[in-house]
């Protein structure tokens, strides 16, 4: 490839309009990679893709890199089969992979399922996390082992009706059931074609995360070990499921705290993007600076520590005591 050519598929990547990919689990995975600076990678909910975060995309890439997969059996990425097994590692994986392009710490940011996913990356990526930022994430698991049996039986329920109509080929009727769910009837009616066809389209990969995540063999001390600086958001007028989510994780994890978009429901970073946004890049923002007034620190401090030492080693050359 010559330089022009070089040249001209950077421009055209940091335009966003062309994905690049890499192969997780022998599936093609797609993803954007825009801007220049510290890494931010972005996790999309269920029957989404990464066009869903587009404004707050636009909002860090000019100080930051934003790399904003679609996961597996989403938009660019390969199709998946309906209701084929899910391994849990299988999405993390993709994002794991993501952050190991940056040489340096990273941001992770995910919706619902993505929430789920960059929670679960988290926990594999350790330190090489710099901030987490969790909208609503679908962690179905903890109601169960948090005791939480009013909220298990009723999103268990939903997973229930939903892989039933697939195993019976109803995709129409497992895509109603699905988004009914989380943005109520008339919502989903209202919804245009080509949005609902889409659904429909891909709910089998749904199914399969559903049954992957209802039954994610993890407890509360799986994710006291997550460090990382999280803000967790909830819309005001979510599923109580998904509320009893947040708090568990609220007070599971050693940093975190919660904010509430008034009047947004699950799907706050479609409806309410501006809030998201702002809530977004102000966490990652603030992580960044004390990120850095800790590195300055240290490299302040480096020298002088050094000096002490050398002020208490005594010298080979001078006399000895006996």
């Amino acid at each position: 490839m010559s330089q022009t050519q070089t040249a001209s598929k950077i421009e055209q990547r940091d335009k966003g309009g062309e994905l690049e990919t890499l192969i997780v689990d022998g599936r093609s995975i797609a993803y954007q990679d825009v801007g220049r600076g510290p890494t931010v990678i972005l996790a999309h909910c269920s029957s989404a893709t990464h066009k869903a975060w587009a404004p707050l995309v636009a909002a860090l890439r000019p100080r930051y890199r934003v790399v904003a997969p679609d996961l597996h059996g989403y938009g660019q990425s390969d199709r998946w089969p309906t209701l084929a097994r899910l391994h849990p590692w299988s999405d993390v994986k993709a994002i794991v992979r993501l952050a190991e392009t940056s040489g340096h710490p990273v941001h992770l940011v995910g919706h619902s399922y993505g929430g789920t996913v960059a929670l679960e990356a988290a926990r594999a990526l350790g330190p090489r996390v710099r901030s987490l930022t969790l909208i609503e994430p679908v962690a179905f698991h903890l109601l169960r082992s948090a005791g939480r049996m009013r909220e298990w039986r009723e999103v268990t329920e939903v997973g229930r009706r939903l892989t039933e109509a697939l195993r019976l080929r109803k995709e129409r009727r497992a895509a109603g059931i699905y988004m009914k769910y989380w943005v109520g009837v008339l919502p989903w009616l209202m919804m245009p074609r080509k949005t609902r066809r889409h659904v429909v389209d891909t709910i089998g990969k749904v199914g399969s995360e559903f049954e992957t995540i209802l039954y994610l063999n993890r407890t509360e001390s799986d994710y006291r070990s997550i460090h990382a600086p999280t803000r967790l958001i909830a819309g005001e007028l979510t599923r109580t499921t998904a509320r009893a989510i947040v708090d568990l994780l609220a007070n599971i994890l050693p940093d975190a705290h919660v904010d509430v978009l008034d009047g947004a429901g699950h799907m706050s970073p479609i409806t309410h993007p501006e809030a998201v946004t702002t809530l977004v890049t102000g966490h990652i923002d603030v992580a960044e600076a004390r990120a850095s007034q800790t590195l300055f620190a240290r490299r302040i401090s480096g020298p002088s520590r050094a000096m002490e030492t050398s002020q208490r080693r005594p010298s080979p050359f001078s006399p000895r005591t006996r």
